[in-house]
């Protein structure tokens, strides 16, 4: 059986992690099948093979070899300069190996194992950000992948300098590249969801880590700042069914207990709902994100390709398994974690520059309220952050349009989807960067060190109004590193 991969192993794949072997046996069926259909005399139009591709898949007197290079070379119009980074192409280059190493794509196990090597190698295909559709496969950035192999690409990684590509002349120390492509070989590197699903998959990973990090920063500030500690009892979280609340109050309520806020006549009894509910709020997203990886691991874990070979037909049955319609739904999904998120970190932060709420700070975490403006200025920007997130978080998935001659007349544009989430990943982690600033100032001006957690070490508090970009930058490099 293959190796089942998970959203958790290809973030470590993107980062540098091995691709494990592959099972020959479960590459040899579809592999044999396709050769004994090309050693026939009387061609019976198997898509992509005796045809052209979409809207052209009819009759094709092209030689076979030349018709996989007419795909990858109609798909290559994208511009030079706009790539994913290195850890992102890993993880697609990963994605693409172990979605045909499942079998039935019919591509040989002799090709795997090259693109097992030389993704081990860390010599990566340079694939563009835009350009799929997530429907037929998400056809341009995945053809840069056969596009390398054919030695006029280039590479990124460690070894790219030992791979053939236009910049070094096609010289190649690879054994094997550049590459004649076999029939249907650049069809299955190409006609696949692995683009849309492997970027999602770092995505869901990114986010899920960003928020232990919001979790992190929350222990620091309870303990010297006191709430009502029943909200976050777990037990009031178990009488309902969601893992996620219970999680977080369990994670949180230790701490709290060990200096709660204490109820006093003519003072409200209950924190407000940034406050009071960061159990609810946190932990559906937490259960919003496992469920979205749950979906993804099964899309990872699939064959996406376009013929696939059916073992108990014994031929070569023609669909749309390249279609990202579940992966497309889920991207949007996230999306909505992302602007919750943002919405209850901007939210927070309100209340931590608001006396009359948190009761224990002064008026915009101010050393001195009235003669300084303290970090008024940051909560702007992280409002402006959040409303950009807000704004951007329209769906995706419903923003179908025709393309491809009409043949792609439907499609999910999960790919759209993924490139927004992208940005706007980017600018939740600066909030929570912003937060863990806040968090570090409300420290200061109760006269609480915080410089011994790794997170605020060589950071400075705001005793006058000064520029604090520096400093929210060290926190953003912070995480990053810790993501």
């Amino acid at each position: 059986m293959p190796n089942i991969l998970t959203t958790s192993d290809l973030f470590e794949i993107g980062k540098g992690k091995k691709f494990p072997s592959i099972n020959q046996e479960d590459i040899s069926p579809s592999y044999t099948a396709l050769q004994n259909y090309l050693k026939q005399n009387q061609r019976s139009l198997l898509y992509g093979i005796d045809t052209g591709f979409g809207p052209h898949a009819f009759d094709n007197n092209e030689d076979r070899l030349l018709n996989q290079k007419s795909l990858v070379y109609h798909l290559t119009v994208t511009p030079k300069e706009d790539f994913l980074s290195h850890e992102e192409a890993r993880a697609v280059f990963a994605a693409r190996i172990h979605s045909l190493s499942l079998g039935g794509s019919g591509i040989s196990y002799e090709l795997l194992e090259l693109l097992r090597s030389i993704l081990n190698q860390d010599i990566i295909p340079k694939i563009p950000v835009r350009g799929s559709l997530s429907a037929s496969g998400d056809l341009i950035p995945l053809s840069s992948i056969a596009l390398a192999l054919l030695g006029e690409n280039e590479w990124t990684g460690q070894g790219k300098h030992l791979a053939p590509s236009p910049s070094n002349g096609k010289t190649s120390k690879i054994q094997g590249l550049p590459r004649i492509l076999q029939p249907k070989e650049a069809l299955s590197i190409t006609n696949g969801t692995s683009f849309t699903t492997s970027l999602l998959a770092l995505q869901t990973e990114k986010t899920k880590r960003l928020i232990f990090k919001v979790l992190d920063v929350l222990k620091i500030l309870f303990e010297f700042h006191p709430v009502y500690s029943d909200a976050f009892l777990p037990a009031l979280h178990q009488t309902k069914k969601f893992d996620g609340p219970v999680t977080v109050a369990k994670f949180l309520h230790p701490t709290i207990l060990k200096n709660p806020k204490q109820k006093q006549s003519g003072k409200k009894v209950q924190d407000i709902y940034s406050v009071r509910c960061i159990p609810q709020i946190i932990g559906a997203l937490f259960d919003e994100l496992i469920s979205i990886s749950d979906l993804v691991e099964k899309e990872l874990n699939s064959l996406s390709d376009n013929p696939v070979f059916i073992p108990d037909e014994n031929r070569f049955v023609e669909g749309g398994n390249f279609y990202a319609s579940h992966v497309s739904f889920a991207a949007d999904r996230l999306q909505n974690v992302i602007a919750v998120l943002a919405t209850w970190i901007e939210r927070f932060i309100q209340y931590l520059h608001n006396p009359h709420e948190n009761d224990q700070f002064t008026l915009s975490l101010s050393p001195e309220p009235g003669k300084y403006a303290g970090l008024s200025g940051l909560l702007i920007y992280a409002t402006h952050l959040t409303a950009e997130i807000r704004r951007d978080s329209m769906p995706g998935s419903v923003q179908s349009l025709s393309s491809n001659g009409g043949n792609q007349d439907v499609v999910p544009m999960g790919a759209i989807s993924i490139y927004r989430n992208r940005r706007c990943l980017k600018d939740v982690q600066e909030l929570v960067a912003i937060l863990a600033y806040n968090v570090f100032q409300a420290g200061s001006i109760i006269n609480r060190s915080l410089d011994h957690h790794i997170i605020f070490q060589n950071l400075q508090t705001v005793k006058f109004d000064r520029d604090i970009r520096d400093d929210i930058k060290h926190i953003f490099d912070y995480l990053e590193n810790q993501l």
